[in-house]
This record gives C-alpha cells, structure tokens and sequence, in this order.
C-alpha cells in the first residue's frame, strides 16, 4: 500500500537552536544538521536541515521541538512511496518473509498498511538499516513505535544483523526482541526448565499452535 505524502516539515531558522532532537525522531532520517553561517539569525550555533525528498509527513520533530522552530508546509504536488514487490525474485521474496515468519501479505505497519512482502522486496533492492526500508516502503511513518519488531525481523531474515543498537540518527533502535520460537531446539522441544517455568503458558502446546499458524501462512494461496 503506497504512502501517500502531501506535506513536509520546515524549519524556521531564526527560532532554531540546534538541539539536534528533531534529528534524532525522524525515521527516515530526513533532518541533518549544519553550522549556522554569519549572515544567519539564530540562538544556536548549528541549524537542522530538512531534506524533502526524505520527509514523509511523520510529525514526529513537530510534536518533540522544545522551540516550535518547525512547522508543516502543504506540498503543491503530493507524491507516494512504495516498493514494487513484483520488481524482485518472488523466490527470494518468499523465503526472506519465510523466515521471518511472515506472510508476503501480511500488514506489519497498522499505520500505512506496509506488509512483509514490501519490505522483503525493499531488503531485496538493498535496504539494511530501519530508515532504509522507511524511505522506500513508507513503512514506521505514522506512530514510528509499532513496527519495528516486524522491520528487524524482515532484516535480520534478509541476512542484516549487524546493525548499531543505538545509532546518532536512530531514534528507537533497540534490535530484534526475543520471541518464543528462539526458544525452540533443532528437534522442535522446548528445556524442561523453560517448560516448568512458565507452566501456566503451556509454552509446548503455544509452540505447536505458532509453528501450525505459520505454516498455514506459508502455505497461503493469496498472491503476493
């Protein structure tokens, strides 16, 4: 499902502090900093840069800029992002969602209705990193929060694993958490000190029900 953008954050210069915070909020890394130059009025030594073709109407550095030195400014021609999922080896495609345990055509972003195909399609065209898939697939543009879990899936699926924890420009980052299925041992059981642990869960009988969701998934006539 395409992103659809028709406004862009601005900066007002002269009310700029420099703080960087705007910088550090925006998932698609559209806001860099830079000295500010003699001839510039402002109350800091450095003033955010906004790179339009990056700004996708997120919000995020309007709602967090202590100074309101940002504002929103309509766009004369709106444009969309979105990955083409038929611009990639459906094979590859597959498996990257395969083991991310996705359906190509599961929704991973409530907020832009992006799905696992699209971003497997974007890992495919060479995104990495969290701002990568942003800028391509418009994915983590609404609330930025709930589909990082899924993106780091997706990447790590795609063979990125080695991505900073805590990155200058990646607000949020904190790597891929931890699930169930880590759990399992290559014969499908569980420990027993895992399984008397959490009793209450039945995480054996949890397991099967994941592992036959999955595959029902997997298994799924739907197109990509």
């Amino acid at each position: 499902m395409p992103k659809r953008v028709s406004m862009v954050a601005e900066i007002i210069g002269d009310k700029c502090t420099g703080c960087r915070i705007c910088e550090q909020v925006c998932a698609t890394v559209a806001i860099t900093m830079r000295a500010r130059t003699d001839d510039e009025i402002g109350p800091g030594r450095n003033i955010a840069v906004m790179h339009d073709e990056h700004c996708y109407n997120i919000q995020s550095c309007l709602e967090v800029c202590p100074d309101d030195a940002i504002v929103m400014r309509e766009l004369d021609e709106p444009f969309e992002v979105q990955v083409d999922t038929k611009s990639v080896d459906q094979t590859r495609l597959k498996a990257i969602c395969r083991e991310a345990k996705f359906s190509p055509r599961s929704v991973v972003c409530p907020c832009t209705g992006t799905t696992a195909g699209e971003l497997a399609a974007a890992v495919l065209h060479g995104a990495s990193t969290p701002d990568e898939l942003s800028r391509m697939t418009g994915v983590r543009t609404g609330c930025s929060e709930l589909c990082l879990q899924p993106m780091f899936d997706v990447l790590a699926a795609g063979g990125h694993t080695d991505m900073p924890r805590n990155p200058k420009t990646g607000f949020q980052w904190y790597g891929r958490a931890g699930d169930l299925f880590d759990q399992v041992r290559p014969d499908g059981s569980i420990s027993d000190e895992l399984e008397e642990k959490f009793s209450v869960y039945k995480p054996t009988r949890e397991i099967a029900e994941l592992y036959e969701a999955s595959q029902a998934r997997r298994n799924a006539k739907d197109p990509v």
